[in-house]
């Protein structure tokens, strides 16, 4: 076994993961979007809408790097 070892902050490997996984990041992000505006009101309608839409962006993130990756496979 190695003794190497990349410690990647917590909020990076997050980014990454969602970005990778990103059909379910973006149904998360859909979802607290609709509760967000649907739903809740006062200062939690303002947390919720922007937690949603920093998932949707993360997703976004997600399927352009998709894209990037397949489209430069096919040349």
């Amino acid at each position: 076994m190695s003794d190497i070892a990349i410690d990647l902050p917590f909020p990076v490997i997050a980014i990454l993961m969602g970005a990778i996984y990103w059909p379910v990041t973006l149904c998360v992000g859909a979802v607290g979007l609709y509760v967000g505006v649907a739903r809740l009101r006062g200062i939690g309608r303002v947390v919720c809408v922007a937690i949603a839409l920093l998932f949707i962006v993360d997703a976004g993130a997600g399927i352009y790097e998709a894209l990037r990756h397949g489209l430069n496979a096919s040349h």
